[in-house]
């Protein structure tokens, strides 16, 4: 039990990592300070990456879904790149019981992460207030993951995981907007 509850923790805090030092880029200006957080982060994603294959390719979809959406536009996000590249070579990556399977696991997790970016960008909260919520929030891979655990039963933790991930980057991510609405 203690082993899920670190797990899952370990997800949250990847999460929250990651928003807070995209936050200290963007939302704060305080890009000095962002590279701890965002090693943080990629020691994290790392250390996940090797539990499991499961876990392996939910966290490479978001790599390659943050990669190909030009989302990665500072020097300092090298560091978490550097920091998982390193406990992957270090630790070795999970044995893949099922390369097509794994591939189209991928695949379909990549695909539910493009049509999220792509849904943020083009819905219009006065048109559809409810599809810009969805795609604001992210649940098509959210969603996605849990169905696609049905196939996959030993994709269930980890799709979990996931929404623990994303519910410690909203946290972060609610935290920095009251922190600079109050400084201001």
């Amino acid at each position: 039990m203690i082993q899920w509850v670190v797990y899952l923790f370990a997800y949250m805090a990847a999460g929250m990592s990651l928003k807070l030092g995209d936050d200290l880029l963007d939302e704060l200006n305080y890009p000095s300070l962002a590279w701890f957080p965002l090693g943080a982060s990629g020691v994290l994603f790392g250390l996940l990456m090797v539990q499991s294959e499961w876990d392996l390719v939910l966290l490479t979809a978001i790599v390659v879904g943050v990669l190909l959406s030009g989302k990665v536009n500072r020097r300092e996000f090298i560091i978490g790149f550097a920091a998982m590249g390193i406990i992957l070579v270090v630790i070795g990556i999970p044995e893949i019981t099922g390369i097509l399977d794994w591939l189209a696991l991928l695949i379909m997790l990549f695909m539910a992460s493009v049509l999220d970016e792509k849904g943020n960008d083009w819905t219009d909260e006065s048109v559809s207030p409810r599809a810009s919520k969805f795609f604001k929030y992210r649940f098509t891979l959210k969603v996605s993951a849990l169905l696609l655990a049905i196939p996959w039963p030993g994709f269930f933790l980890v799709a979990i995981g996931l929404w623990v991930f994303d519910a410690g980057y909203e946290a972060v991510g609610w935290l920095t907007q009251r922190l600079s609405v109050t400084a201001q």
